[in-house]
């Protein structure tokens, strides 16, 4: 079994984080948890965003700071995920996108990587110094539902996202 990682990106995994990028079809929404990784034109200018938008004076308009993370998995040192998390919710994200987004990189799926990853960020949330998380996801993603009802999340409720107009599950998870 792999063992995985979360770490935060640095120029030194340029070349991981490219075979990642490359791994999924371009699609306008992007790779969850990456931090818009599929819109960067370099991953320099991508890891430079990516430390602006750590903090509230730097993060880009309309985002709360967050952290990124790559799952690397140490015995290949390849990153087999990404994982971003919001430290803070506005009005949007309470409703609809939550405080983790992540994926899963396409040739890694169904290995119980997300589990694993979604753990390890909940262990990081407590540093955070948050009581509970929300995660959200689509009411068609039967992957991260059980992700994240395999991490103890709870169904709060189901939201018509009015942005791409697809039910929203809510779930919650005590630390």
């Amino acid at each position: 079994m792999s063992t995985i990682q979360l770490i935060a990106p640095t120029l030194a995994h340029k070349s991981q984080i490219e075979a990642y990028r490359e791994e999924f079809p371009y699609s306008p929404n992007g790779i969850e948890g990456s931090s818009e990784l599929i819109l960067a034109n370099s991953i320099e200018n991508w890891l430079s965003q990516v430390e602006k938008n750590r903090h509230w004076d730097t993060v880009q308009e309309g985002w709360m700071p967050a952290e990124q993370y790559i799952a690397v998995d140490t015995t290949n040192n390849t990153i087999v995920g990404m994982l971003n998390f919001r430290k803070e919710l506005n009005e949007y994200l309470l409703n609809y996108i939550g405080h983790i987004g992540y994926s899963i990189a396409p040739s890694k799926r169904r290995q119980g990587l997300g589990t694993l990853m979604l753990q390890l960020a909940l262990i990081e949330a407590k540093s955070f110094r948050l009581d509970k998380v929300l995660i959200t996801c689509t009411d068609d993603n039967i992957a991260s539902i059980g992700v994240i009802e395999n991490n103890g999340g709870i169904l709060e409720d189901k939201r018509l996202d009015p942005g791409d107009q697809k039910l929203t599950r809510r779930y919650w998870i005590t630390l």
